[in-house]
């Protein structure tokens, strides 16, 4: 079991990270009412255990059809009959799309509320419900309202991943992967070295990289919380072309599998630079390979309109006139920012991907 203890924006967060980490809510849920909002999916036997049945409950379907305004405020409004105030919880048990709506409406209820994300995926444990960073839809525009606001606990129970799918389990190693080659040499070298341990969910092998995770990503929100540095900048490596590629194929194409083929272009983009070591691009690409992610759009079982992605790019929200500011890596561990044209992108996608 692994404790991290983190002051950020003058919010003490205290993150648990192991098997049955759940039974820790007993020590951070002292005095007040508790909501948990969850996943339709999802038990929460094991949390009730743990706090007994004087819980209020709150179901969500899950996806993205739960993360809108609507939403928003069917939570705000429950909260308000039930005579929900500051001091009181609210848990939120599921994926990154339900902790970013609940986050969401758990900051602007009467200013906030002591908030608890459980996430019970991957991807959720090493970046959606860490950081502090929420967001909903609006009028068919992706995480367009949203606030900055830091939970009070996060519990990362790994026994959560014994039984999710595969697919969703390599969603969150691309993330992993993605911290071990711009901020972790040790991390890196760690996923290189122990495939069958990581891949089988061996308890100690899950534990170490959700763990050496969230620390890489809390190290850069403790220096940028609020995305004014250009610091954060760094957890969109592979992120520029990936989002490109899930919206070129109407998101049929999973986030980690298109942000491992962003990290491979990004990466070959870099050296064309003369800013990357040119032996990363193997480095990237084999590491990928071991997981069976992909690295090349070729990789995908479906046809991906080039054309599209090139004009995702051009719509990237990180765009400042003809230029976006990315992060590029150095060597393995290291990387800078740097504001490149949307034509070199462009012809970087076309020449790596033609």
């Amino acid at each position: 079991m692994k404790i991290i203890e983190e002051r950020i924006c003058c919010v003490d967060t205290k993150i648990f990270v192991g098997r049955n980490a759940i039974k820790y809510l007993r020590e951070v849920v002292k005095n007040g009412k508790v909501l948990i909002v969850r996943q339709k999916s999802i038990s929460i036997d094991r949390i009730v255990e743990v706090l007994g049945d004087e819980i209020h409950e709150f179901v969500l379907e899950g996806g993205e059809q739960d993360k809108d305004l609507d939403t928003v405020i069917n939570i705000i409004d429950y909260l308000y009959r039930e005579g929900f105030q500051r001091n009181d919880y609210v848990i939120a048990v599921g994926g990154g799309t339900l902790t970013d709506v609940v986050d969401f409406a758990t900051s602007i209820y009467m200013r906030g509320m002591k908030l608890i994300n459980i996430p019970t995926t991957l991807l959720g444990m090493v970046d959606a419900a860490i950081g502090g960073k929420n967001a909903v839809n609006f009028r068919k525009i992706k995480n367009v309202i949203g606030t900055f606001y830091q939970p009070y606990v996060v519990i990362a129970d790994i026994g959560f991943l014994d039984t999710l799918p595969k697919n969703e389990y390599l969603n969150g190693l691309a993330e992993v992967i993605k911290y071990g080659v711009v901020l972790d040499k040790t991390l890196f070298s760690y996923l290189k070295d122990n495939v069958d341990g990581i891949i089988s969910r061996r308890d100690d092998a899950v534990e170490y990289i959700v763990y050496r995770a969230i620390l890489n990503k809390l190290n850069v929100v403790k220096e940028d919380p609020y995305e004014l540095k250009g610091v954060r900048i760094v957890l969109n490596f592979g992120h520029t072309v990936g989002h490109a590629i899930e919206a070129a194929s109407g998101f049929a194409v999973s986030h980690g599998r298109a942000v491992a083929i962003g990290m491979v272009i990004e990466t070959v983009l870099g050296t064309e630079l003369g800013i990357t070591n040119n032996s990363c691009v193997k480095l990237v690409e084999n590491v990928l390979r071991e997981y069976s992610l992909p690295i090349s759009i070729k990789d995908l079982s479906i046809a991906i309109d080039i054309s599209e992605v090139i004009k995702s790019i051009a719509r990237d929200k990180k765009r400042r006139g003809n230029s976006i500011s990315m992060p590029i890596l150095v060597d393995i561990g290291t990387w800078v920012k740097r504001e490149i044209t949307i034509d070199r992108i462009e012809e970087g996608i076309t020449k790596w991907i033609g």
